[in-house]
């Protein structure tokens, strides 16, 4: 099972791999680092929640979409085929 949490920026990421799904939250923390605001979800394709959360969330920020790709990756979230 794979986990992760991490913050790049003002944003952070949890999430976990259970039973072929992924699930977690993306906060946006403000200046004091507090969560402004908190999205959470379940998907079952890491494209789905590349695409579909973290990139609509950072506004569209594909260099921050990449970075969270990467961490992810680097974490064992893997793409399921």
């Amino acid at each position: 099972m794979s986990t992760i949490n991490t913050c790049i920026g003002r944003y952070c990421l949890k999430a976990r791999v259970s039973n072929g799904v992924i699930e977690g939250s993306i906060a946006i923390n403000g200046e004091s680092g507090t969560a402004i605001s908190v999205q959470r979800f379940r998907e079952h394709h890491l494209n789905d929640v590349l695409n579909k959360v973290i990139y609509p969330v950072t506004g569209g920020n594909h260099h921050l979409t990449d970075d969270f790709r990467r961490v992810l990756h680097k974490a064992g979230f893997t793409q399921s085929h």
